[in-house]
């Protein structure tokens, strides 16, 4: 079985892929869940892992209880594995998820959750014959889509020109490297059956393996109902005029500002720059400014966030993850 870890922003269209994937007799995409990340984050070293550390972590993630998995049985699956490994440990909780969705061992396991790109490297060595899958989607696009959604915590998901367009180079410079494999949004939506049939191939699927499934499960089924607001287009035919809804909806001085941040990573993706040159000073100076003071006061607050509430302040600032 080959573990392919997908790589992508929220709001990317990542759970449009993981169902159109999720539809082929070879392929089974897990609902997407924090635990991996959460565990290298939590246990950077290995030696340190312990069953009770571990199960304490995975069971206080909403989105891995999702997963139905039994928590006794995976206590004994994992003691039974004597020395925890990071290895050993993710393929006891992919065994027991597979046996609770009813599936056999699958060709290719995608893998859906946020952070893997922060953990890139340590994956590779986790699993050295894995596969990255890199959606990217237009980071205006990205950033509109973000604007009026609300997340599972209760919160918005960004509402600062400044913090979207940063957060997206960071992401590009983090899964720039090779022997990734790219796939854009844009290129999905506007023909999904071509783009699918490429990554299968790249996935190495077999003939077999590529063919539609009916009895498999309905992927949007399998989201939990903390996220089915988030991906309510799911299911549906893709819209491709959801990936150009950003330019009527963001404000002229907006898309400028977010440009001035991102020119070179959207034309290097192949994404045309599209401010329009009669934005007035006043109007561009005055979203400059509202946004950068907005933009500082999120920095201060996150910083109170995660010092004292959250205490995971230092960890972020190794880990290069503080916003």
């Amino acid at each position: 079985m080959i573990h392919a870890f997908l790589l992508y922003d929220s709001r990317s269209g990542s759970t449009l892929l993981s169902s159109l994937l999720n539809r082929h007799a070879g392929v089974v995409v897990a609902q997407e869940s924090h635990f991996i990340s959460l565990v290298l984050e939590n246990f950077s070293d290995e030696q340190s892992l312990s069953v009770d550390g571990v199960l304490g972590l995975l069971y206080g993630e909403p989105r891995f209880v999702e997963w139905n998995v039994d928590q006794d049985i995976l206590r004994v699956k994992m003691q039974d594995l004597g020395q925890l490994t990071y290895r050993a440990l993710f393929d006891a909780v992919f065994f027991e998820y597979l046996k609770v969705r009813g599936e056999g061992e699958p060709e290719v396991l995608v893998v859906k959750g946020a952070r893997h790109d922060f953990h890139l490297k340590k994956l590779k060595e986790i699993y050295s014959d894995a596969r990255f899958i890199c959606l990217l989607r237009d980071g205006r696009a990205v950033f509109n889509s973000k604007l009026d959604m609300v997340s599972m915590t209760g919160m918005k998901m960004s509402n600062n020109v400044f913090q979207a367009a940063y957060d997206w180079k960071k992401m590009l410079r983090r899964t720039s490297g090779e022997g990734l494999i790219q796939l854009r949004f844009e290129d999905l939506l506007a023909d999904p059956e071509r783009e699918v049939s490429r990554l299968l191939d790249e996935l190495g699927v077999s003939p077999a393996g590529k063919e539609i499934n009916s009895a498999q499960q309905d992927y949007y089924r399998l989201i939990g109902k903390k996220q089915k607001h988030l991906h309510k287009n799911v299911g549906r035919d893709p819209d491709r005029k959801i990936a150009v809804k950003w330019k009527d909806r963001l404000s002229p001085a907006q898309i400028q500002l977010y440009e001035l941040i991102c020119a070179r990573e959207l034309l290097r993706n192949g994404y045309e720059l599209q401010a329009p040159g009669n934005v007035s000073f006043k109007e561009s100076s005055g979203m400059i400014l509202g946004q950068g003071l907005h933009w500082l006061w999120l920095k201060v607050r996150n910083f109170f966030y995660y010092t004292f509430i959250d205490r995971s302040l230092l960890r972020k600032l190794k880990e290069k993850r503080f916003e």
